[in-house]
């Protein structure tokens, strides 16, 4: 009984390893009558990649992460793959297999026989990365061998990043090509499409900011779109530089996605126009301090870190999306409802992600939602912005209307003004012809109207015809030439002192010697400076102003008349006499004396001055002119 009941637990047994044996295969078909068995696969820990273990090997199956049976083992494995071909009813193996690798965690190389088919350019630190590239080799027939072969894939890597193997298949080169486009089409392509468009948008909205600064949206989403490239680089490059170790590399990938979600988050805050600045200030300063945490992190912690970071921050979008929520409910807008309806799909197929992926025995077999919907999403978020473009540029339109209205009724305004402006500068020239006529009038025919007075009451005889035709002839060249004084400014200046001064001088020295009044002249034999013809006709109004008034108020004996040039510029005529004298500072301060301040005024339009020094028996008059070429270019 004892022995029967021994024979049926041993036949149970070797059934029990028979069935497991068979469950451990796995056929692929090569063609229609070729197959390949996989009869094993089993795992050993290395030291090296040059040193195959003899013993320690284990059981597994694939994909394969060793952080579930090796806790924190951080390092190399070896992997080995046995299998045999065989093709049904004699048929021959007329094609190549080929054998394909899903991923391998992180650096690694493949062997077929002991033969190497393939190694990472770098196999020690900084490892060279290919989780994120399906992998394929073609294996001839004559590398082949009648029966069992090996395949030996070597792994070294970190058990934080999930080190291991992914799935194999054999196949043959048709049927692999299709399989391996579409896996690159997943692990690569997306994300390559997701880059570009990330990067396009980035540098739109960075030039939109730059010439449209107020609207700090754009430029808050040009920069999470900067540290979102930095961020899914990680998923393309296939080597760490210029990272010095895997670690390193991973700390600073973890550090864009800090970032990323900072610079994400205002410029969501700042799409509705909100600003939290002690709130915005503490989390950049926190944000800091676990960047800086997260590159003092031991490799041991470097998993719980690195997991309690990342949800951290992605619960930081979580609260940043519900305020956003409370403030499209609070003033319902367009665009807000849009960018919502984006954060709520991003939310959706991020946590179907994180879900699937959080089991690393199958995180390998389940493909990622997320990059299908990031080029969706970011399409819609270029609309949001759009909208919000052009919003702006419809406002800019609307303040250019409103301006070009009010710069239109500025303007009529301006142009009423500057009529009227020009209506008083007529009236104001007006006023100052008949002020300078009247000037004229008193300084030079009145002057002669007094001298032909004087003459004709100082004379002892009845004055003949011929003497009142002389008179009258006097006063019409006065006339004419107070008349012709008008365009005075572009007449010619007289050759020098003297003959500037004749004129005057044969009238008042006729007139002044029958009144027994001694006259001395002294003029220069040229001009040291020459003034315009404005400055020249103004001292000769000042001039005869003067010994019109010596003529007629001073009882003088003894006038002399004088013109000298006053080192730099100045040019000075002096009018002296001892008469009884006046006031001076009366005349200059009160205006006792129309003729006085007909001279002064005019002096100070040509810019010179007037200066006055009498006591009885010494009077002296100085017109000081400076020959400026301010005064002797312009008219006045």
């Amino acid at each position: 009984m004892i022995q029967r009941l021994w024979q049926c637990g041993l036949g149970v047994l070797l059934l029990f390893c028979a069935w497991q044996s068979y469950a451990q295969q796995v056929v692929y078909p090569i063609n229609q009558y070729c197959n390949v068995h996989v009869l094993s696969i089993s795992s050993a820990k290395t030291a090296s990649h040059n040193k195959k273990p003899e013993t320690g090997w284990e059981n597994v199956q694939l994909p394969d992460v060793w952080d579930d049976r090796w806790k924190n083992y951080n390092g190399g494995a070896w992997y080995k793959i046995e299998w045999e071909w065989f093709c049904e009813r004699d048929h021959r193996l007329n094609q190549p297999i080929v054998f394909a690798l899903n991923f391998l965690n992180s650096a690694g190389a493949v062997y077929l026989n002991q033969d190497l088919l393939w190694a990472s350019q770098h196999l020690e630190e900084p490892l060279s990365k290919n989780w994120n590239m399906p992998r394929y080799w073609i294996l001839p027939i004559s590398g082949l061998k009648q029966g069992k072969n090996q395949i030996l894939v070597y792994v070294n890597g970190y058990a934080f990043q999930n080190a291991g193997i992914g799935k194999i298949s054999f196949n043959n080169v048709h049927n692999n090509i299709e399989q391996h486009q579409q896996s690159i089409w997943n692990k690569r392509t997306l994300f390559e499409i997701n880059a570009i468009l990330s990067a396009t948008l980035g540098i739109l909205c960075l030039v939109i900011w730059l010439f449209l600064r107020r609207d700090q949206s754009f430029g808050w989403f040009a920069l999470s779109c900067m540290f979102w490239l930095l961020f899914i680089s990680h998923f393309l490059t296939t080597e760490t530089f210029p990272y010095p170790s895997v670690l390193v590399a991973s700390q600073a990938n973890l550090s864009f996605f800090i970032l990323y979600v900072l610079a994400f988050s205002l410029y969501l805050i700042r799409f509705v126009n909100q600003r939290l600045p002690i709130l915005e200030e503490s989390i950049f300063i926190l944000s800091l301090a676990v960047i800086v945490c997260v590159f003092l992190t031991p490799l041991d912690y470097v998993k719980l870190v690195f997991g309690i970071v990342f949800l951290s921050y992605a619960s930081l979008l979580v609260v940043v999306y519900f305020y956003l929520a409370y403030l499209a409910y609070k003033s319902p807008k367009t665009e807000v409802y849009l960018l919502l309806f984006c954060l709520t799909l991003i939310g959706f197929f991020a946590g179907v992600d994180v879900f699937r992926l959080s089991n690393a025995a199958t995180a390998s077999l389940y493909q990622p939602l997320s990059p299908y919907t990031s080029p969706v999403i970011t399409l819609f978020i270029a609309i949001i912005l759009g909208m919000r473009l052009k919003r702006n540029i419809q406002k800019i339109e609307k303040f250019n209307q409103d301006l070009e209205l009010k710069v239109f009724e500025v303007s009529d305004d301006l142009k009423r003004s500057m009529s009227e402006k020009h209506y008083l500068e007529l009236e104001n020239v007006r006023l100052q012809e008949r002020i300078h006529l009247s000037h004229d009038l008193h300084d030079g025919l009145g002057a002669s109207l007094v001298r032909s007075m004087i003459m004709v009451d100082q004379s002892e005889q009845n004055m003949s015809n011929q003497q009142f035709l002389s008179m009258l002839k006097l006063l019409r060249d006065d006339l004419r030439q107070i008349i012709d004084s008008g365009s005075s400014i572009g007449s010619k200046v007289p050759e020098n002192p003297k003959i500037w001064v004749a004129p005057v001088r044969h009238r008042f020295s006729q007139l002044m010697d029958e009144m027994d009044i001694h006259s001395k002249w002294d003029f220069p034999n040229e001009w040291v400076i020459e003034p315009n013809s404005l400055q020249c006709l103004t001292l000769m109004r000042v001039l005869e102003e003067s010994l019109t008034n010596v003529i007629k108020h001073s009882q003088a004996k003894h006038v002399s008349v004088s013109m000298q040039f006053v080192p730099p510029k100045q040019l000075v005529l002096k009018i002296q006499d001892d008469g009884v004298g006046f006031e001076a500072n009366s005349v200059l301060e009160h205006g006792m004396s129309i003729g006085m301040r007909s001279m002064k005024m005019r002096l100070e339009r040509v810019g010179g001055q007037l200066k006055l020094n009498s006591t009885p028996g010494y009077t002296l008059i100085q017109a000081v002119l400076t020959l400026d070429p301010a005064y002797l270019n312009s008219p006045r």
